[in-house]
């Protein structure tokens, strides 16, 4: 049987002098088309698919071999470039000099700046420190393309990175743009500014939100679009022709302007879409910002995964959303079908890994600080293995829990247990218990009700105008209190290091909770007794304002004993962008469920600025869902093309619990035989 393929328009048109069967089976995407032949998507993925399948038998024809030569050439160049020692550079020597100068000992930030000057879209995918900002301003600037440039960053990045690094390595003529506080202060700043081609407007991303919405054809009410495969719509019409989409920005102005590059950072957050394909009103709002023909889309994450290899998805569809533009497409490529329907994630094809890679040479630059800074001390975790038998059990400080903090997680624990036995925790409350579990492993506390007005869902609002838009639930808040053993362990252990008169070192205390920050916060200020006004530790957490952020980090980053010495990090609020290399101890009180974050973390203070050691002590509550999070989160970070269940819910709870329970049992019985 002969088979040939032939490039018709988007698909690769498959012909054959017999029938083929099981052609949906062997490429993602395929189907019969009206004539009767089989069609593919147009990749080269594909291509080598069909090779696989038939063989010696397939026929290529004149326009897929002209087109597949072109794009296997292209991703050669791009891979001869990300895989080159050095670059050579034309424009940015002379348009930003001191940016040139500050790459001279650093080679590898040249490449990747001639990779995003030659590349249309990028994903900037190196380690956390090695200095991706850097590296996308000199990629913008080496392509030559005039501005006004959009940089949309979370707020720790905004103008603590994004603004002081423009201003450090630009020249004059170049002008960082940030936004306020406020958003009337916002409408107005974008209104009274004038937009030139030297112009950087850097913004968080919840200023790009854009809300879609269904108007009738009626009665001209809307309802919002998340309900659109409903037939009727919230006016109680049903959708017909003269049916519209409207879409309401949060900063019209924004849409109005044609970018010449469009940066995102940390994208690993704000481009992420699920296997539903749901789009939130933030990614909406970056989809539909304007770019230049001769633009640049540039996506920065030192964690482009968020340990969940799927999610990567959302970030190509946003750089390419022709190549990329289904998502069960693309992971059938490359991950087998699980669940019972058959539409979740199942397990990795090891065999498609270099495929996977290969595919990604043309859009990705990826380096390690392994690679590139084998100058720069590696990280050292500081502890015990957890089973001295087991030379892959995690690593951390193991610590037991006594007195009130004991009794209060076992407390909790047996309630959790019930409620998963009884089978009535859904996946939101089992999370709930696995958080407040966490938190009593920290430290002591009191659980509080509170009354909370919710707003009801739409669906859930019947057509009487009388009818209440809210209702009352009962949700439960952690009071942190001490005693702790984790706190325990800090003030010893910040004694040991010469605190608080003779510091050897600054140290980083980070965390999930603000709560429990707080609490350790005040209590390390009520132990060393420090003077009113000469405040040891200080703080980033989501209660700090974004013009308090700057001033701190630059003055706990200042080499003055009379600074302070301890810095409380929340993961969420000052986990990434932020640069803390004054510091070279980190002390991690609890854990987040995505590994990522805590690597996030990890590199404030590892990074090609700090050239000293940097140690990581992990605190572990032995007996508790601590054990069973760090051997989940281990398996992870080893197993990086493993999909996990994304929505974590009440199998993930019971998961950690079993494992928690399994290895304080094995630790007991290695005890008694000893």
């Amino acid at each position: 049987m002969s088979i040939t393929i032939e490039k018709r328009g988007r698909r690769i048109e498959v012909r054959a002098d017999e029938y083929v069967t099981g052609l949906r089976e062997t490429v993602p995407g395929a189907y019969l088309s009206a004539g009767g032949c089989w069609t593919v998507p147009l990749s080269i993925e594909s291509c080598k698919l069909l090779r696989l399948r038939f063989g010696t038998r397939l026929q290529v024809g004149d326009q897929l071999r002209r087109w597949a030569t072109g794009v296997i050439a292209a991703r050669k160049y791009m891979a001869s470039i990300s895989t080159a020692a050095d670059a050579k550079l034309e424009y940015l020597p002379t348009e930003a000099p001191a940016l040139y100068k500050a790459m001279r000992k650093r080679k590898y930030q040249r490449v990747a700046v001639r990779f995003i000057a030659d590349n249309p879209a990028t994903l900037l995918a190196d380690d956390p420190g090695l200095g991706k900002t850097l590296e996308a301003l000199g990629g913008i600037i080496e392509a030559g393309v005039a501005g006004p440039y959009l940089i949309v960053a979370p707020r720790t990045a905004a103008d603590v990175v994004w603004q002081s690094e423009i201003e450090r390595w630009l020249p004059m003529h170049h002008r960082a743009v940030i936004m306020p506080q406020f958003r009337s202060q916002r409408e107005r700043r974008l209104a009274l500014t004038r937009f030139g081609p030297h112009t950087w407007l850097i913004i968080n991303p919840e200023m790009v939100q854009t809300q879609e919405w269904i108007k009738c054809g009626i009665c001209g009410k809307r309802t919002e679009a998340s309900y659109r495969q409903k037939a009727e719509l919230d006016c109680g019409h049903k959708k017909n022709r003269s049916t519209k989409h409207i879409f309401e920005h949060k900063y019209p102005y924004l849409f109005r302007l044609e970018w010449g590059a469009i940066v995102i950072d940390e994208s690993h957050d704000s481009l992420i879409r699920g296997a539903s394909g749901k789009v939130t009103q933030r990614r909406r709002g970056l989809d539909m910002l304007r770019l230049r023909s001769d633009g640049l889309k540039i996506a920065a994450s030192g964690t482009p995964f968020n340990s969940k290899p799927h999610q990567l998805w959302g970030t190509l569809n946003w750089l390419d959303p022709r190549q990329y533009s289904a998502f069960h497409r693309w992971s059938e490529l490359y991950w087998r079908k699980g669940g019972y329907t058959g539409f979740q994630i199942g397990e990795f094809m090891a065999e498609r890994e270099k495929m996977l890679w290969d595919s990604l040479t043309a859009v990705a630059i990826r380096r390690t600080k392994a690679e590139v800074a084998k100058d720069l001390p590696p990280k050292v975790e500081i502890g015990t293995l957890l089973n001295p038998h087991d030379a892959e059990s995690p690593v951390g400080i193991w610590l037991e829990m006594k007195g009130e903090q004991a009794r209060a997680y076992e407390q909790m624990e047996k309630l959790s247990i019930a409620e998963l036995d009884s089978g009535e925790l859904n996946a939101i409350t089992s999370l709930a218990e696995l958080t407040r579990l966490k938190q009593f492993a920290c430290c002591y506390g009191d659980i509080l009700p509170r009354d909370v007005r919710v707003s009801c869902k739409r669906s859930q609002i019947p057509h009487d105008p009388c009818h209440a838009r809210y209702h009352e639930e009962t949700h439960y808040k952690f009071i942190p209190k001490l005693p702790s053993n984790k706190f325990d362990w800090t003030i010893d252990s910040l004694e040991e290091w010469g605190y608080p008169t003779d510091p050897l070192t600054k140290v980083v205390i980070v965390s999930f909770y603000t709560g429990i920050l707080n609490a350790f916060q005040a209590g390390i200020e009520k132990h060393f007794k420090t003077k009113p006004g000469h405040p040891l530790t200080t703080a980033i957490t989501g209660q700090v304002s974004t013009n308090d952020r700057k001033r701190i980090i630059d003055e706990f980053n200042q080499r003055d004993r009379k600074t302070p010495q301890i810095m409380m990090l929340n993961v969420k609020a000052g986990g990434t962008a932020i640069t803390i290399d004054s510091a070279d101890r980190m002390i991690f009180l609890s854990e987040t469920r995505i590994p990522d974050q805590q690597k996030q973390a990890e590199d404030r203070i590892h990074r090609v600025s700090n050239p000293r050691h940097c140690m990581y002590y992990y605190l572990r509550s032995l007996g508790t869902v601590d054990v069973g999070t760090a051997m989940i989160n281990k398996d992870m970070i080893q197993d990086s093309h493993r999909l996990l269940d994304g929505r974590r819910g009440v199998a993930y709870t019971r998961q950690v619990l079993d494992l928690s329970h399994a290895q304080e049992q094995s630790r007991k019985n290695s005890q008694r035989r000893g």
